[in-house]
C-alpha cells in the first residue's frame, strides 16, 4: 500500500467513523475498550479485559461474555424481606436465568453438576429426558408417585424386581392382567400366543415383547 492509498483510507468515512467511536482506557491490570472490530462478534461495545485473559465483554450484535480462569461465584438474596425464605422457604426471585430465544446450555466438561434446594421442580412444556451413561438412582424418604396420562413402560434387559413391604397391587381397568414368560413358546408351543397379546406379531414388525428386548 503506497502513501496515496494510505491517505485515501485515512480520509474515508468508514475509518473516520471507526476512530470516532473507538475508545481505550488502559490500567495496570486491565483495559477497557469499545467501538472496535472483533473477529467473531462484529463491533465491540464495552469490553473489560484483564492481563490474565479474564473479562466482561459486550458486542453491538447482542452477544455478551463473562470469563474467569478459575472460579466464578454469584451471590444474591441477602437483604432481609418479609417471608424471604429463612423460615417459610418462600420469597421473591433472588437469581433469575432467562432465555427468550435459543438454548440454555449448562456443561461441566470434567467434573460434576450439583443442584441443592428445599424443593426442586423440573417443568417442561413438552418432554423431559434423563439419559445416563451408567446408572440412574432415585431415593425418596417418603412417598413416590409416578402418573402417566398415556402408556407407561418399564423395561429391563436383565433383572426386574418389584418389592413391597406391605400390600402390592396390580390393577387393569378394562382387560384381564396378562403375564408371560420367555419359556411360553417351549412349554406351550400350540397356544403360547394366546397366553398374552404381547406375543402378537405383525410381520415384518416385532411383537411388543421382542421390540422391548431388542438391543438399541
Amino acid at each position: 500500500m503506497d502513501e496515496k492509498e494510505i491517505q485515501k483510507l485515512l480520509d474515508s468515512d468508514d475509518f473516520k467513523e471507526h476512530i470516532a467511536r473507538f475508545f481505550r482506557d488502559t490500567k495496570p491490570t486491565c483495559s477497557i475498550t469499545g467501538g472496535g472490530p472483533t473477529d467473531l462478534h462484529g463491533r465491540s461495545e464495552y469490553c473489560v479485559s484483564t492481563n490474565t485473559g479474564q473479562g466482561l465483554h459486550y458486542y453491538e450484535g447482542g452477544q455478551g461474555k463473562m470469563k474467569s480462569n478459575k472460579s466464578f461465584e454469584i451471590y444474591s438474596g441477602y437483604l432481609p424481606e418479609v417471608n424471604n425464605g429463612e423460615v417459610t422457604g418462600e420469597g421473591d426471585i433472588a437469581i433469575k436465568l432467562e432465555c427468550k430465544n435459543g438454548v440454555i446450555h449448562i456443561e461441566s466438561k470434567s467434573s460434576d453438576i450439583e443442584i441443592n434446594g428445599r424443593n426442586i421442580s423440573l417443568v417442561a412444556q413438552k418432554n423431559i429426558y434423563l439419559d445416563a451413561g451408567k446408572n440412574i438412582k432415585t431415593r425418596s424418604g417418603a412417598d413416590t408417585e409416578i402418573v402417566a396420562q398415556a402408556d407407561f413402560t418399564v423395561d429391563a434387559t436383565k433383572e426386574l424386581f418389584i418389592n413391597g413391604g406391605g400390600a402390592v397391587g396390580i390393577h387393569c381397568e378394562s382387560e384381564v392382567i396378562h403375564t408371560s414368560s420367555g419359556l411360553d413358546e417351549f412349554m406351550a408351543p400350540d397356544f403360547y400366543q394366546e397366553v398374552t397379546p404381547f406375543h402378537d406379531e405383525n410381520v415384518p414388525s416385532l411383537s411388543k415383547i421382542d421390540s422391548y428386548n431388542a438391543v438399541g
